[in-house]
């Protein structure tokens, strides 16, 4: 019986040390498994930080463009609105443009009956002044004449 307990204390112990040997495998290998997963992990966090790093960069100088495009944008509306008041003015203009040469034609017409008019009064003027300068003559020479009758 000795011998039994023996022998049943002997495959105890190794089943102990088998399961002591298979749990220390498991768990080396439960480990390795872990440490290689943080290792990953604590990769990926590096990346993602550099990659935020490139981000927050990329952002910042989008800001500048987006604040010297502004400025720019600022800059440029001036023109625009002088150059598009200008073409307001000149579309009024356009929108008169018949009327006022219509306008002119009319003018022009009227321009050619004030000539002729004005070319008749002047030589109805120089008529007069000569009948003027006739009769008066005529005045002096028969004052003169009755002068010497009367006189």
């Amino acid at each position: 019986m000795k011998v039994e307990i023996h022998e049943i204390e002997e495959r105890k112990n190794q089943h102990i040390n088998e399961l002591m040997i298979n749990h220390e495998n498991a768990f080396t290998e439960m480990k390795v498994y872990y440490n290689d997963i943080t290792r990953e992990n604590i990769e990926l966090i590096k990346v993602h930080k550099d990659k935020l790093k490139e981000i927050k960069g990329t952002i910042q100088a989008n800001d500048y463009i987006v604040a010297d495009l502004c400025k720019k944008e600022k800059e440029l509306k001036k023109p625009l609105n002088i150059a598009q008041q200008q073409r307001d003015n000149l579309r009024k203009s356009t929108m008169t443009f018949d009327k006022d040469k219509m306008a002119l034609t009319n003018a022009k017409g009227c321009l050619k009956d004030f000539t002729k008019s004005l070319d008749e009064i002047r030589q109805n003027k120089k008529k007069l002044d000569d009948d003027f300068k006739r009769v008066e003559k005529e005045k002096e020479d028969m004052y003169k004449r009755f002068e010497i009758v009367v006189g």
